[in-house]
């Protein structure tokens, strides 16, 4: 599938929201640290802002010790892109515990499922967030053939309230 849209994305205040030097340096649930990154993105600004939180509970930092951060849109065209959440096309059952899970066996399966995409060429995935109920996640892989890739900086950015 082809997917267009707006989609956010969290960063530090005044950051550039296509700025792609941490994610290649970073390990996450869809991306493997040292083989390859990708870009974390949410269909919604909720979701970009939760993803944060989360995030920072788990590092066990306190919200009003860090440099303040903005929640951005990005205009994204991609494809092809596979819907995880879809249960005519995804390849496991939406519902699999470990897409939204946290121990260390959840996020090797989701980068195995990552390595399998990766494989048959998708350039993102559409996949459930961790970090909000109902809300979904976009994930970009960058190294992607160019054409099938087309990522804009959106109109919106705004402050993320600690």
């Amino acid at each position: 599938m082809r997917f267009q849209g707006k989609v956010w994305r969290h960063i530090p205040a005044g950051g550039q929201p296509l700025h792609i030097g941490y994610i290649l340096r970073s390990a996450g649930r869809w991306n493997r640290c040292g083989l390859y990154g990708c870009l974390y993105t949410s269909l919604s600004q909720q979701g970009a802002i939760a993803e944060y939180r989360k995030y920072l509970k788990q590092a066990g930092i306190a919200s009003g010790s860090v440099r303040p951060r903005e929640v951005v849109s990005i205009t994204v065209d991609i494809s092809p892109v596979c819907d995880v959440t879809d249960e005519a096309v995804s390849p496991i059952p939406p519902s699999s515990p470990f897409l939204i899970g946290d121990s260390p066996e959840d996020l090797d399966q989701c980068r195995a499922l990552a390595d399998y995409f990766r494989l048959q060429e998708y350039a993102g995935l559409l996949v459930p967030s961790s970090a909000l109920k109902g809300a979904r996640n976009l994930i970009i892989y960058i190294d992607g053939l160019a054409g099938s890739i087309i990522l804009d900086e959106g109109p919106d950015r705004f402050p993320i309230e600690s």
